[in-house]
């Protein structure tokens, strides 16, 4: 054959295409960033396009799950699941990469070097207590850098054990004994959260709230500090080094802290050099049985010469209702918070889920209820931009559990359809 024969379709090819070339600003190509970020995150469905400004659903949903309890966007941009199976490790395009099997895996979170904490169930024997007896306890996993494909568990952190107020043998067999209703079997870590420095709070809910004693109540928020050795070194375990009294267990108040049901900080991802020293924390008391004005409760924590003082946040109570319609401090805003996630960015929002009203609700770190008006906007006030409802359509929920953000995308565990939901504020796709 003419060699010459067999170039006139690859000339003809490159005739046609090359003038293409120069479209690729206009029409985008797969390796344009603003492309690029449509194929990670979902293309929007045209049947959740909205008028006014809200939340767009980002199809397809995550559906791989058995009934995922929490979500979460790590500082290493992998997204965490945790549900009947145990811990899902994903990126962000849904595409799963390893399940770590874990029996009732509650929630995570990560540190800022990469260690995923996992809240969860261990079946252990207490020797000391019964030899015969199984029990099944609340426990901390944590795992060294989990995306790298380790499988190394760095320290288990497990109820009554780890609870630097029981450090006798004595106060941890009373809660091992089944005659009690109030055993430790009954206790569980609801929540987890990071500090810039790597320490972690664990947030804890359980049957035993007897105050003023050297034992902490269930209803608390543990603190966990690496163990460093003698060089200084971090050893990869951690030590409880306090339980904040300060949460009142019983009463309702502006600093309690009632069947916590999440606990989030201000540090996320993604990593910064400068991430803020920020100690305080979010809270949710989803105690269903008991009649509590505000379930969603923001904790300052001041350094004192005293040392760390947790307490209220008491201004969130200022409601300006020329700016907003709703708020975070409102009585009666929520029935069962579920879930709760604040975005470590310039925004500074505040995402609450709620599993009885089947919502997600969106407030700003003022509390109000809403996103700022766009430039260019009529409003003036804060634009209610919460939605939910019970169905299993792109804008309902089924009993939603926990919530994240990351890179102004919503990620919401919706437990009862089995599946991840993901949103993204119709104004942030301009």
């Amino acid at each position: 054959m003419n060699k010459n024969k067999q170039l006139y379709p690859l000339l003809l090819l490159t005739m046609l295409f090359a003038p293409l070339s120069g479209c690729d600003q206009i029409f985008g190509t797969k390796g344009d960033p603003v492309t690029d970020e449509i194929f990670v995150e979902g293309r929007q469905d045209p049947r959740t396009i909205l008028d006014e400004v809200g939340y767009a659903a980002l199809l397809p949903f995550w559906d791989q799950f058995d009934r995922p309890t929490d979500v979460m966007v790590g500082f290493d941009e992998l997204v965490y699941v945790t549900d009947a199976a145990g811990l899902h490790i994903l990126d962000r395009a849904g595409r799963p990469f390893r399940t770590i099997p874990l029996q009732g895996a509650v929630t995570a979170v990560q540190d800022r070097l990469l260690n995923v904490y996992v809240s969860a169930r261990i079946d252990t024997i207490v020797e000391a207590v019964d030899p015969t007896l199984t029990w099944n306890l609340p426990a901390i996993f944590k795992f060294q850098n989990p995306g790298s494909g380790s499988n190394v568990v760095l320290d288990t952190l497990i109820m009554p054990f780890d609870d630097g107020s029981r450090t006798t043998i004595p106060s941890q067999r009373s809660r091992l004994d089944p005659a009690r209703s109030d055993n430790a079997d009954n206790i569980e870590i609801t929540g987890l959260g990071i500090l810039a420095d790597n320490t972690l709070y664990a947030a804890r809910r359980g049957p035993r709230n007897i105050t003023g004693q050297p034992a902490a109540p269930d209803n608390t928020v543990l603190l966990f500090a690496p163990v460093r050795d003698a060089q200084g070194l971090p050893t990869g375990k951690m030590r409880n080094i306090t339980q904040i009294r300060a949460l009142n267990p019983n009463s309702p108040s502006l600093i309690s802290g009632i069947g916590i049901g999440d606990l989030s900080t201000f540090v996320g991802p993604p990593q910064r050099e400068n991430m803020t020293d920020n100690q305080g924390f979010i809270i949710t008391q989803a105690d269903t049985s008991r009649d509590i004005p505000f379930r969603v409760l923001w904790v300052d924590a001041e350094m004192t010469p005293d040392g760390l003082a947790y307490r209220p946040r008491s201004v969130m109570l200022a409601q300006d209702t020329s700016r907003a319609d709703r708020f975070l401090y409102e009585e009666g805003r929520f029935i069962n918070p579920s879930g709760i996630a604040y975005s470590a960015d310039a925004r500074g929002h505040i995402f609450v889920t709620d599993a009885a009203r089947d919502s997600l609700y969106l407030f700003q770190s003022n509390g109000q209820e809403g996103v700022v008006p766009p430039a260019g906007s009529l409003e003036r006030k804060a634009i209610n931009v919460s939605f939910g409802g019970r169905g299993s359509g792109p804008r309902q929920f089924n009993e939603p559990g926990g919530v994240a953000y990351f890179r102004r995308v919503v990620y919401v565990a919706d437990t009862g359809n089995n599946r991840i939901a993901r949103y993204k504020l119709n104004i942030d796709f301009e």
